[in-house]
């Protein structure tokens, strides 16, 4: 009886698991109802913020499945331990983080309702494709940069002095990635032990 309720048990965790891997699966919006007395305007607003609060929840459920996957995918790729794919992650997330600042910018879509659609910026805090969303404390300087700038794309009233000096500002940051980006390629390139390894990142371009 013991043995069954532990194989019983391991059944349970193990289901638990398989579940817990899966990808999560996408519903359409729930948008809120129109109650009476609610401006156009008003209930404008109250969709946008449904659609973004949606949105943000799906994908912080995905970021989950998708770093899991993500580290599984290149253990098996590089064929390495967990252990030494840990050491390359720390040397491929630097390179990454500095290709990313060199061309350091904000998404865009188009979202709402077909009579109340608007463009809507992605910022580099929000989660999306796997990156968890972020505090400003955990923004490089770039990406502080670029949700400042849309901060002012946004704003009607924001001044044209106001604007140019975060676009120099964000033309310098993307120049200092530019010139730090070689030495991070060597560092990656140090800790790569097999022709395997060196080919993988020759192919993504993280290393030259």
């Amino acid at each position: 009886m013991a043995k069954q309720r532990i194989v019983l048990l391991l059944v349970v965790c193990l289901s638990v698991m398989l579940l817990a891997a899966q990808p999560p699966s996408y519903t359409p919006p729930r948008l809120p109802p129109h109650k009476p007395g609610v401006s156009q305007e008003e209930y404008k607003q109250e969709v946008e913020k449904a659609i973004k609060q949606q949105r943000q929840e799906h994908l912080k459920q995905a970021d989950e499945y998708i770093s899991l996957a993500a580290t599984e995918a290149w253990t098996h790729l590089l064929s390495v331990s967990e252990a030494q794919c840990k050491i390359i992650q720390t040397k491929y997330r630097e390179v990454y983080a500095l290709d990313c600042k060199q061309y350091c910018a904000g998404g865009a879509e188009v979202l709402g309702p077909s009579n109340q659609r608007r463009f809507y910026w992605i910022r580099p805090s929000e989660a999306r494709g796997g990156r968890k969303a972020r505090s400003r404390d955990e923004l490089n300087e770039g990406e502080k940069i670029v949700e400042e700038l849309v901060d002012l794309v946004e704003d009607p009233n924001s001044r044209d002095e106001q604007i140019r000096k975060k676009i120099d500002a964000l033309q310098e940051a993307r120049e200092n990635a530019r010139k730090a980006l070689p030495k991070a390629k060597q560092e990656l390139a140090k800790v790569l032990t097999t022709p395997r390894q060196e080919a993988v990142f020759l192919l993504k371009g993280y290393i030259d």
